[in-house]
């Protein structure tokens, strides 16, 4: 007698005893499957078992190959949207209930990617109106793997507010458009990992027919083998150090300090972020913080904590209980210290936060945003602390601070090129999809001239892998960072070119995002990179009558002292979009900076013109017709233009349909 199972759970292959059939994660339950007429389904069955799949009034059969590995092809084109029973049956019946046919795209690169919906500008108002079955999500939970996997683990999700939460917010805006215009189900695979390298994504064997490539796999392999006697070499030399030179810690009672009735009249007021020495606080030694914050009344959230990567040892108080240590073991300056307070420490009224910074060394610092998330909002906790040094250690001579024992690094293998390829992309090269989205590349900033080798590896392998030349649509990096008064060079800017450079190879697109950003490395205003992500779907996938790209240049010509700028995707003509007086740093921060403008004489701000000697200044800009006109008094013999050519730019040259341009130099 045929048994029939019905998948409610989820996990790496669904299996039943014997040699049954088995389907991966991704074809479970609320899947959204690619509407096509080649849509594939496959799993694992015994060698030679004829497996019957059906989904709808759609039927196909095949036979397991010798490895147990079998795949048929589904003509879902002329049938509805569903939902549909996914039917696969050989020596069981497997039932996958609540299956769609619509349009499947992954979205994969790292944490802007990954960025969930709670975080961006107005979730707060679009998670309550989020409920709709014909938009999901499947996101995959694996890690990076040594060799090429089949599966992967992962769970799908239709969008409502109880899931929204847990869904890109990039994805979901883009995923939002396409279905209000399509009104075809959305499909989402998030494959997103944050703070990755573009060779992390690049297929094994690309790696491994590039010796210098392969060569960082070999030596980062070495490493993570290497690191666990490094550590153990480490700690007791460092703890030797610290004995040698009297800089051992011995901390006081923490309720001296941390406690909510610990008196502050003596405390000095500081402003972090900062460095504890720009503070007037001592280099190194103990330092307390506090600040004191009120909650509303009724049920309190569930609540983190979270700074930058501090170097140092600390030590994390709410309400003078104990939340969260840094020690020598766990300390790992390369990560954000988060600090998740438990359900009941926290209350309605006024609550204490208090962290100890212990330095040893020297070069204190509480070095980058601070910010309490309670539920979906996060307050900005930067500006005034206060704060006690607790005791100060003496200033570190020369020969004693070389002599500190170095800190081995362990990466371990997750960052080893091809590996998150393995474990999360080629899992899913089976399915049938429509095409992927990717927004990568801020941690590739420092190393931008090899960016583009990197990213077109990742195209080509992908699409290679895949079997088909499906549209990749990516995000140019943002404007970030505190912005400069001196035109020069700028890795972000040289990294946003190596991107551009995608825009040669075929069915490629991609959003401009040089007014998205601010000086966080994580802008909030996903709406719109997912509304532009959109428009050039629309428009290049489906042939929508859609403007989906700002101003692109296209050439220049040299007119005496002025250098006259031709660019393509103008649709209603060249704008220059008014800048305000101010600007707000981040979206967290509530204090404005005046925004300096650098073209007195031009309507246009961001370029920049060099002469033969290669020495940038700033330059004016007007529009004429369809043209840019770009001149300097101080530059006779222009031979180049910047725009844009900056971390964080001031630039406001867009299309009628306000879409910024592209950053771009000239003659370089």
């Amino acid at each position: 007698m045929m048994r029939t199972i019905l998948i409610v759970s989820l996990g790496i292959f669904i299996t039943t005893a014997r040699a049954d059939v088995m389907l991966p994660s991704i074809l479970s339950p609320h899947a959204v499957l690619q509407k096509s007429d080649h849509t594939q389904i496959w799993g694992k069955a015994a060698p030679g078992e004829k497996v019957k799949v059906s989904l709808g009034t759609v039927q196909a059969e095949t036979v397991a190959a010798g490895d147990g590995k079998w795949k048929v092809s589904l003509d879902v084109s002329r049938i509805g949207d569903g939902p549909f029973d996914l039917i696969v049956e050989g020596h069981n019946r497997v039932v996958v209930p609540d299956v769609i046919l619509g349009e499947v795209w992954v979205c994969g690169g790292q944490s802007n990617m990954a960025y969930t919906l709670p975080r961006a500008r107005g979730a707060a108002a679009e998670i309550p109106q989020s409920a709709n079955p014909k938009l999901r999500q499947f996101t995959v939970t694996s890690g990076a793997s040594a060799n090429p996997e089949d599966d992967c683990k992962g769970r799908w999700m239709v969008a409502k507010p109880e899931t929204a939460a847990e869904f890109s917010a990039v994805g979901y805006y883009f995923g939002k458009s396409l279905y209000q215009q399509l009104h075809q189900p959305v499909g989402l695979i998030v494959t997103a990992r944050a703070g990755t390298f573009g060779m992390q994504w690049v297929p094994t064997d690309t790696i491994n027919e590039t010796p210098e490539w392969k060569s960082r796999i070999d030596t980062m392999l070495k490493d993570a083998a290497e690191y666990p006697a490094a550590k153990e070499r480490y700690l007791p030399a460092y703890r030797q150090w610290l004995t040698q030179n009297n800089r051992t810690d011995h901390p006081a009672d923490p309720a001296l300090y941390a406690a909510p009735e610990t008196p502050t009249h003596d405390w000095k007021k500081v402003s972090l972020p900062a460095t504890l020495k720009a503070a007037g606080l001592p280099d190194s030694g103990a330092v307390w913080f506090r600040k004191t914050f009120t909650l509303p009344p009724g049920p309190v959230k569930p609540a983190m904590f979270q700074l930058g990567p501090v170097r140092d040892l600390s030590t994390f108080y709410v309400n003078g209980k104990k939340v969260n240590e840094v020690t020598i073991e766990s300390m790992y300056s390369g990560f954000d210290v988060r600090c998740r307070i438990p359900e009941g420490m926290l209350h309605e009224g006024e609550n204490t936060f208090a962290f100890r910074l212990f330095t040893p060394g020297d070069g204190a610092a509480v070095p980058s945003t601070l910010f309490l998330q309670l539920g979906l909002e996060r307050t900005l906790f930067n500006g005034e602390w206060l704060a006690k040094v607790e005791f100060e250690l003496p200033a570190l001579p020369a020969e004693v601070r070389k002599a500190i024992p170095v800190r081995p690094q362990n990466r371990g293998t997750d960052g080893a090129p091809g590996y998150l390829y393995n474990g999360i992309i080629h899992p899913l090269m089976a399915a049938t999809i429509k095409g992927v989205l990717w927004y990568h590349g801020e941690q590739d900033s420092g190393r931008p001239s090899e960016y583009w080798r990197t990213f077109e590896a990742i195209i080509q392998g992908w699409r290679k892998g895949w079997g088909s030349e499906f549209p990749f649509y990516s995000c140019q990096l943002p404007n970030w960072g505190a912005k400069k008064d001196v035109p020069g060079n700028s890795p972000w800017a040289e990294l946003r070119e190596a991107q551009a450079k995608a825009r040669t190879l075929p069915n490629t697109g991609q959003a401009v995002l040089i007014d998205l950003g601010d000086e966080d490395v994580h802008p909030v205003d996903k709406r719109e990179v997912g509304e532009r992500l959109a428009r050039i779907a629309l428009s290049r996938t489906y042939n929508q009558s859609v403007v989906d790209s700002g101003p692109v240049y296209e050439s220049m010509t040299i007119e005496a002292d002025k250098i006259r700028l031709s660019f393509r995707s103008i649709a209603g003509g060249l704008v220059a979009k008014p800048l305000p007086a101010q600007y707000q740093p981040t979206y967290m921060s509530p204090e404005l900076k005046p925004l300096v403008r650098h073209s007195p004489e031009g309507t246009l701000e961001g370029f920049a013109l060099c002469g033969v000697d290669k020495k940038w200044v700033w330059a004016n800009a007007r529009i004429e017709g369809e043209a840019v006109v770009v001149w300097s008094p101080t530059v006779p013999k222009p031979v180049a233009v910047r725009y844009a050519w900056a971390d964080n730019p001031t630039c406001n040259l867009y299309n009628g349909e306000g879409l910024p341009a592209s950053p771009f130099q000239t003659g370089n």
